[in-house]
């Protein structure tokens, strides 16, 4: 890859992080109270896979974007070939279908790898007419979550640096060069979602031209999300 250019990228995306904040002003524990780091407090993080990956999990999330309130369910489905255009076509993934409504969906095709969750390729379709919009796909991969054990501390921001190429149907595919910045900013806090208290990682990415929060709670996967809109779970089904 382009050394230079993949320099300018991470020094914009930290200017990005400096300028946002390595915190999200709402999240409990940020006003010294209601949680905060595992150091010095009495927060205990569960064990187990920061994402846990099973055939047949499930997750029931609320979703609030723009002051409408949805609801999204994600199923964790068998390995098939990942399939498309893309480089990784004949590499093996879990089909993951998300759904929102009755023709509002996305298809992605995701493996763990290493504690890593990473995403091949996606398909979203359209939540009027249930046909596919938009086609895309990743060289290496998209990081999806990384529960390796550097990356379950609070430490500095990293890098993931891919090639993402974007086909809306009836156009032509854009490719270009995008990199994420992935932060661990609280490795246990508080945080209360919904009827349920949880005690979660708190995680941060910036790229795509915003920036994420992410709570994961070990065993169970995201509890809550913030960003252009908030994810917060309902119901987690684990597969027997």
């Amino acid at each position: 890859m382009n050394g230079p250019k993949t320099l300018s990228l991470a020094l914009l995306l930290l200017a990005l992080i400096a300028g946002c904040g390595t915190s999200d002003p709402g999240a409990p524990g940020n006003d010294g109270g209601g949680g905060g780091d595992s150091g010095g407090s009495t927060c205990q993080r569960p064990s187990g896979a920061l994402l846990p990956w099973k055939v047949g999990n499930k997750w029931t999330y609320t979703v609030t974007e723009a002051g409408q309130v949805t609801q999204k369910v994600t199923t964790i489905e068998p390995l098939e070939l990942v399939g498309g255009t893309g480089p990784n076509a004949a590499k093996m993934a879990n089909k993951v279908v998300t759904k929102k409504g009755v023709m509002d969906q996305t298809i992605s095709w995701q493996a763990l790898v290493e504690d890593k969750v990473i995403r091949y390729r996606e398909q979203s379709y359209s939540a009027t007419t249930g046909m596919l919009e938009l086609e895309e796909y990743w060289d290496p991969y998209k990081l999806h979550i990384d529960g390796t054990a550097p990356h379950m501390v609070k430490g500095p921001p990293w890098f993931e640096e891919y090639k993402e190429t974007k086909i809306a149907i009836g156009s032509q595919p854009l490719t270009a060069m995008t990199m994420d910045a992935w932060q661990v900013v609280s490795e246990c806090e508080t945080i209360q979602v919904l009827d349920n208290s949880w005690n979660a990682l708190r995680v941060i990415k910036t790229g795509g031209g915003g920036t994420k929060t992410y709570w994961y709670v070990p065993g169970v996967g995201k509890v809550k999300e913030t960003g252009a809109q908030t994810e917060e779970l309902v119901k987690f089904e684990a597969a027997p």
